[in-house]
């Protein structure tokens, strides 16, 4: 974070500045006041790709390690820097909906704040249509003062050049027009909301989308699955608590994991009904809902850190979230808040099980959201993050071991003391817990297990877990 004038420079996740001050993407934050941001955009390729991506869902993301209030209000100031005159081109209004703490940054994460904006998405996309209509003159072309009055662009009371909207429409399907708002609304996003699910030819059961647009949902398939051509009705809830809405459907698509089971069924709407502007609102309060909970979010491959490393990670830096994960047509989810589990799913596993099998995956990607679901938040019985895991991963050994040949078990008593291999421990270190690396520190001192259970302050079960995730492990020995 550099000053510039006595004010802040905030960068977007994934934009970061070089030593130099600027920012690349061409998109640059300034926190004016306790109350205030300014967003400067170096050229309208960077106003284009931020506004489809973040600011016409109603929010943006803000990567800063300064904190805000959830709900606060935010007085926000749209910048052109790639025009002469770098007066305000647009004001608005936004309120903080979450935000991810400076502590995430010592893990490598982006800390900074989700802003969800006051207008809707059709108020927002009237506001920033002439902005994305500017045009920027190459050097040394004729500017509007010199062209003729055949070709000049218009030129409004700041001095800025648009053209006159005759090649756009053109281009595109004009504004306004019924194409144009189907083309818009009908785009896909990313929304994992329970669904009820009423098939004409079986029992009713509840799914989990996830994406949604106007004109159809992708469900994930737990144990119940949906032939193709099925009609079905689907039951949307306002994220709100506002009355929800029913509209039928056909089963068009199924997808498969790499196993043959089908994981998840994509379902297109009755366009009539779709069109109903009730189940409208309905879609896109969902889908704007979807887009606030990643904002700010966190993805990439399983791979570079390891599932079990995730979790500690998140779940010791950031108040609540739940980590997406999907691999060969599967998702899953785990949730957790104040380093406790709140719950895990995949397709008809839940649970233990469900996070014994991504546990187990060996690549996919990941999805961190900072929030988790308020119904979880509220209901579920809460466990230690990190026995949960270790638990998990114990039953991965066990299995592992009922597989290989022989009798590999090893047994630990109470006077059992450890040797510890350091380069086994040095690949394990940043996998562990405050828990294993406490049994890991009073082992290498020679203490035995009753010794060790006496002194660090955590449950008996939890030290045990931890002792035998590290013996599993090969980082520590039984003498």
């Amino acid at each position: 974070m550099d000053f510039a004038g006595g004010r802040w420079k905030i960068m977007v996740l994934g934009i970061t500045p070089d030593c130099r001050g600027a920012t690349l993407r061409g998109v640059t934050f300034l926190a004016m006041q306790d109350d205030s941001l300014q967003i400067r955009f170096d050229s309208p390729e960077a106003l284009r790709a931020e506004f489809e991506k973040n600011i016409s869902n109603r929010g943006i993301f803000v990567a800063s390690e300064r904190t805000f209030e959830a709900r606060q209000t935010l007085e926000i100031e749209i910048i052109l820097s790639y025009v002469d005159d770098e007066e305000i081109a647009l004001s608005l209004r936004g309120e903080v909906v979450h935000c991810i703490p400076p502590e995430m940054a010592a893990n490598g994460v982006a800390a900074g704040v989700a802003i969800q904006f006051d207008d809707a998405a059709t108020e927002l996309r009237e506001a920033f249509d002439p902005l994305l209509r500017i045009e920027v003159a190459p050097a040394g072309a004729p500017d509007a003062a010199t062209a003729s009055d055949a070709t000049a662009d218009a030129v409004d009371a700041s001095g800025i050049r648009m053209d006159d909207g005759k090649a756009e429409a053109e281009r595109s399907p004009r504004k306004g027009s019924c194409e144009a708002r189907d083309r818009r609304s009908s785009r896909r996003g990313a929304v994992r909301v329970p669904v009820r699910v009423m098939p004409t030819m079986s029992p009713p059961f509840e799914a989990t989308s996830r994406d949604l647009s106007a004109s159809g949902i992708l469900l994930s398939m737990k144990k119940t699955v949906l032939p193709v051509g099925e009609v079905v009705r689907i039951c949307l809830w306002h994220p709100s608590g506002e009355p929800g809405i029913e509209i039928d459907g056909r089963v068009v698509r199924q997808v498969a994991n790499k196993n043959g089971r089908i994981a998840a069924v994509a379902v297109a709407f009755d366009r009539n009904q779709s069109a109903d502007p009730q189940i409208r609102d309905v879609i896109d309060a969902l889908r704007e809902a979807g887009h606030r909970n990643r904002l700010g979010g966190i993805s990439g491959s399983i791979v570079d850190l390891g599932l079990a490393n995730m979790l500690q990670m998140f779940g010791s830096s950031a108040p609540q979230g739940t980590l997406v994960l999907e691999r060969d047509g599967e998702q899953g989810w785990i949730a957790f808040a104040e380093e406790q589990f709140l719950g895990a799913e995949l397709g008809g596993l839940e649970g233990h099980e469900a996070m014994v099998a991504m546990l187990d995956w060996g690549e996919g990607h990941f999805q961190f959201e900072a929030i988790a679901d308020p119904r979880l938040l509220e209901e579920a019985d809460r466990r230690p993050l990190q026995a949960v895991v270790l638990e998990a991963i114990r039953a991965l050994d066990e299995r592992a071991r009922d597989d290989a040949p022989g009798d590999t078990s090893i047994e630990i008593d109470d006077s059992t003391t450890f040797v510890v291999d350091a380069e086994r421990e040095e690949a394990s270190r940043a996998g562990l817990g405050k828990t294993g690396e406490a049994v890991l520190d009073l082992a290498r001192a020679g203490m035995s297990v009753e010794r060790l259970t006496e002194i660090i302050p955590e449950p008996p079960e939890e030290i045990r877990i931890a002792l035998e995730d590290l013996v599993e492990r090969g980082v520590l020995s039984p003498l």
